[in-house]
């Protein structure tokens, strides 16, 4: 048991040492609200806990344009223009092409299914841990029962204790209009 215990901490370490481990678990957060039709919103900037605040370095805390992460808003913006909109590929493609810019980010689970909303989380259980962990360790957000349904370990010790103050917050700039 504690083994296993040490070996879910320092993977979780591993993980963030990866540049885009913070967009990555943010990204993810995404799909769960394209999922549950708040896929238009996710794409205005002026839109609470939007898919460009994944690209600020402390995801749904606003940054400037300067902070924000140049090759994350690359990735979107490329999207939108390819496709005209952001779904559950879009958001996968940006992932995979964010975590494919480092070596750190090796240890990410990429996955080549076509993810299908009320499919995904059964369908990508490593994504769906993915995704309920950050959440625990940086929102704060989670439940026990969610876990043990994804064979997740839920660790107490790791749960965030200031996720609200992320919470709630726009950007004041349009990433789509910034100069790159």
């Amino acid at each position: 048991m504690w083994i296993l215990l040490l070996l879910n901490l320092v993977v979780s370490e591993a993980d963030k040492s990866c540049p885009y481990y913070q967009a990555s678990g943010c990204i993810l957060d995404q799909m769960e609200k394209v999922c549950e039709g708040e896929a238009n919103e996710m794409i205005t900037p002026s839109a609470e806990e939007n898919i460009w605040m994944c690209c600020c370095p402390n995801p749904y805390v606003p940054c400037s344009s300067n902070e924000s992460d140049e090759t994350c808003v690359k990735a979107i913006r490329k999207q939108l223009k390819d496709h005209g909109s952001l779904g559950l590929d879009g958001l996968l493609e940006v992932r995979k092409t964010l975590l494919g810019s480092s070596e750190q980010c090796g240890g990410f689970f990429l996955d080549t299914v076509t993810p299908i909303c009320k499919e995904w989380p059964s369908a990508m259980p490593k994504l769906m841990c993915e995704m309920l962990t950050w959440q625990w360790e940086e929102l704060g957000d989670g439940n026990s029962e969610e876990f043990a349904q994804f064979s997740c370990p839920m660790i107490e010790a790791n749960r965030a204790s200031d996720g609200n103050s992320r919470k709630g917050h726009a950007l004041s700039w349009d990433p789509q209009r910034r100069e790159l």
